[in-house]
């Protein structure tokens, strides 16, 4: 039964341990395609984009220019924003293997108790064991 328990807990470990890693070279790597991006903010051109004719009716044009205008900003400062994303690779990594060490000491901690109740068992199923 022991070794039954130590091969469950070796299989979860190599498991967890390839997810784990897999996932953060994949973060890492969507963080880089990130970081190179480039959002369309000073390359719109703001003048191709006309309202819809039902827009007219429950919407202000100004404000819908003003709209436009503040998504154009907001694309122009994205744009400021997301080469970071490359520096965050480091930090999801350091948390990511922080999270696998945590998930491995519990399983070791259950794989340990389990060990010790299968010991446990043995010895009370002994032979010439006393009932009082």
């Amino acid at each position: 039964m022991k070794k039954i328990i130590w091969i469950a807990f070796a299989a979860l470990a190599a498991l967890w341990t390839g997810l784990v890693a897999l996932t953060l070279q994949l973060t890492d790597w969507v963080l880089a395609s990130i970081a190179t991006a480039q959002v369309p903010g000073t390359a719109i051109d703001t003048s191709q984009w006309i309202p819809p004719a039902w827009a007219a009716a429950w919407v202000d044009p100004a404000w819908l220019a003003s709209l436009q205008a503040g998504l154009v900003w907001a694309a122009q400062g994205l744009n400021q924003v997301l080469p970071f994303a490359g520096s965050l690779g480091t930090l999801i990594t350091v948390l990511g293997w922080i999270c696998w060490g945590f998930i491995m000491a519990g399983l070791l901690v259950v794989a340990l108790i389990l060990h010790w109740l299968a010991g446990k068992r043995e010895r009370d199923a002994a032979p010439g064991r006393q009932v009082v």
